[in-house]
């Protein structure tokens, strides 16, 4: 992708206790990356998990000790279990979408996408396992294919906030301006409150060269997200555009404050 840089947050494992759960945002990369959607399960417990493995150890037994290692970041024993889940029950979806969090966590985006695929093989109404096989496709610039995929989401779910924003900002990314905005906007009906699509709407404006609506919605992301400095700077061109010199003075001064000091 083309972006600027702050890692996502550490991927949180899946299982199929949690899947009937809405999925929470892992977080995000300013100002390009697509935000991993993951599901969370609300008996994960935080503690290191035993690597040893016994023959007759089941495959949900070894699935939730390997979401343990996952929760702490242990990803290499978090693998290791996911892979012996597999040798138990090659078919369990979760264990493959684990792996693909994991791949994708590495930037292994292709490892990631063989595993995302055979999720879905496996358990083809997997909607966050279809958003995030988009995601990857996304973060190699593919940017047709992770439409093509995003939709394909949205067609199972078309209330799904992620991939519903996802789908714009890579309908963004391909030029399709008008398009980028209205699935911004479906996103936002579903998600008042997310800054990076206030974000990518203020962008879309601004492209399509309507400034008050390019500086409405990227005051919007800075009032969501006082330390969003890429929309600072975006509002810096956008208050020269419409003259207003002071606030664009007070941006910049922002956007400023927030970029990183070198080391």
């Amino acid at each position: 992708m083309t972006l600027l840089a702050k890692t996502a947050k550490q991927s949180t494992p899946a299982t199929a206790a949690a899947a009937k759960k809405s999925p929470a945002l892992a977080g995000f990369v300013f100002p390009a990356l697509l935000v991993v959607v993951v599901l969370v399960s609300y008996w994960i417990k935080i503690h290191p998990a035993s690597g040893v493995v016994t023959s007759d150890e089941s495959a949900q037994s070894l699935l939730a000790r390997g979401m343990e290692a996952h929760g702490v970041g242990a990803y290499d024993q978090a693998l290791a279990l996911y892979r012996k889940t597999l040798e138990r029950e090659p078919a369990n979806a979760f264990a493959h979408y684990n792996i693909a969090q994991i791949f994708t966590e590495q930037g292994r985006y292709a490892d990631a996408q063989v595993e995302y695929r055979a999720a879905l093989k496996a358990k083809p109404d997997f909607v966050d396992a279809r958003v995030n096989l988009g995601v990857a496709q996304y973060r190699e610039k593919r940017f047709a294919d992770a439409a093509d995929t995003f939709r394909d989401a949205l067609r199972l779910s078309p209330r799904h906030a992620q991939a519903l924003f996802d789908l714009g900002i890579t309908l963004y990314e391909l030029g399709d301006t008008d398009q980028a905005v209205a699935r911004l906007n479906d996103s936002l009906r579903e998600n008042a409150k997310f800054a990076p699509a206030y974000y990518y709407l203020g962008l879309a404006h601004e492209r399509a060269k309507r400034p008050a609506d390019a500086r409405a919605a990227l005051e919007q992301a800075v009032a969501l997200d006082p330390k969003h400095a890429p929309a600072y700077s975006e509002l810096v061109k956008v208050y020269r555009a419409l003259g207003d010199n002071a606030r664009a003075r007070d941006a910049e001064a922002k956007a400023a404050a927030l970029a990183p000091q070198p080391k």
